[in-house]
């Protein structure tokens, strides 16, 4: 083995080393992505805000006698399945923004490196595509995570609107009955503008359910669709291998010097 040869297989080793060690820690560091977690975490709050608030005014309404309200109390309670979805997409959400860095500095880089240096010392000239490959995909996983949350957060301050109006109809709901003695009873009807508020806020949900699934659901699948077929377009356009009489020239200079 020459010296050039060892001398980037030191580089190599030193770029994974530099990876694993510095750049993987900033990456994985929450302190780093501050305002990603934070919206994050409104969102968060904001869908269990409105489970709870959906859950609690259904067991409300379902504790009223007759059948004039159970519609509604269903209705209810099958959004809070919904919101529950949405929820534990936004953890993983949040997992992912801190692990993305961890998977990529840590794990795929490395690899790619260390896919080279054999490559260097066997001279397998197909290695150097996969460790191509290996790091473009660790990239891609690092940059997707952001700039989905970011796209997301983009398309949801359009709409918070909606969703801070429902969180206000909830804080602001109470339900009232007519009974004589103040508790809900076999007697108790409930008022018309008690059934008003609940359908408002009811249709509020509706609508703050659309705005959840397409910015915390939809729009993270597409970006991830986009850059699958973004890395699917490079390999299939042989954008990171080289071809063959180059990558043998390519080691015969090595060779040489």
């Amino acid at each position: 083995m020459n010296l050039k040869k060892m001398a980037l297989i030191a580089v190599l080793l030193l770029i994974a080393i530099i990876s694993i060690t510095k750049i993987s820690p900033w990456a994985a560091n929450p302190l780093n992505h501050t305002h990603s977690i934070e919206q994050t975490d409104d969102k968060i709050t904001t869908v269990m805000t409105l489970s709870g608030g959906a859950a609690g005014t259904s067991a409300t309404l379902s504790l009223l006698p007759g059948d004039m309200c159970t519609p509604i109390a269903e209705q209810l309670a099958e959004l809070s399945k919904y919101f529950l979805v949405i929820l534990s997409a936004l953890y993983l959400e949040k997992f992912l923004i801190s692990m993305s860095g961890i998977i990529a500095f840590g794990v795929l880089i490395p690899i790619a490196c260390l896919i080279c240096c054999v490559a260097l010392i066997f001279d397998k000239q197909s290695w150097y595509s996969i460790a191509g490959k290996i790091a473009l995909i660790g990239l891609v996983l690092f940059i997707i995570v952001p700039a989905s949350v970011k796209l997301s957060d983009m398309v949801y301050e359009t709409q918070a609107e909606r969703v801070n109006s429902a969180v206000e109809e909830y804080n602001d709901l109470e339900i009232e009955g007519d009974s004589e003695g103040g508790f809900f009873n076999e007697f108790t009807t409930i008022t018309t503008d008690t059934v008003d508020k609940v359908t408002a806020f009811l249709s509020s949900l509706l609508e703050s359910l659309a705005v959840m699934i397409v910015t915390s659901c939809i729009i993270p699948i597409l970006v991830f669709v986009f850059f699958v077929w973004l890395v699917k377009t490079f390999f299939s356009g042989n954008v990171l291998t080289l071809d063959s009489n180059s990558l043998k020239a390519l080691s015969d200079k090595i060779k040489k010097q």
